[in-house]
């Protein structure tokens, strides 16, 4: 069977259409919004609200829970986690950009600048993280080249260059 909304709404239908002109975050305005709805009577089901806001009843239901609980101050406030931790501290991002600004460094790989990271600061880091980092905010790319034979002919490379036809 239907589960029928019983609440009492302390606040004024005028006070419930200010607030919810000044909700920012959709959360808070669909909470506004709910509230609202109930005052107005245009709803007497939590299903029928739930479909009108486009939610599961059961978050209607929490909803309304919590506003019992907090009133309208509690029910507008959205408790988030907020973003995700930075992996790397703000003092290796300072040391890599300058190392990885600095000509004369002798770090040719991302696992070498792990290995670097490691020993100045005891931070492990992820490689694809470390990458990602370097690739996105200082625009690295550290290749390393092929090894080259210890006794190649230099005068034989360039007469190469010079017969070879030209790939195009």
């Amino acid at each position: 069977m239907a589960k029928q909304i019983d609440i009492e709404i302390k606040e004024s239908e005028s006070e419930l259409k200010s607030l919810l002109n000044n909700q920012s975050q959709l959360l808070q305005y669909q909470r506004a919004k709910a509230l609202l709805l109930i005052k107005q009577g245009k709803v007497t089901y939590t299903y029928e609200l739930a479909k009108k806001l486009k939610r599961e009843r059961k978050t209607i239901y929490n909803w309304l829970k919590l506003y019992k609980q907090d009133g309208i101050t509690g029910y507008l406030k959205v408790k988030s986690r907020g973003s995700r931790r930075e992996e790397i501290p703000q003092d290796v991002k300072q040391a890599l950009a300058e190392q990885l600004s600095n000509p004369s460094t002798t770090i040719t790989s991302y696992v070498e600048l792990l290995e670097w990271i490691e020993c100045n600061f005891g931070i492990l880091l992820n490689y694809k993280t470390l990458y990602s980092h370097c690739r996105t905010h200082h625009k690295s790319v550290l290749k390393v080249a092929r090894k080259s034979h210890h006794r190649k002919d230099e005068q034989a490379v360039e007469a190469f260059k010079k017969t070879a036809p030209s790939v195009q």
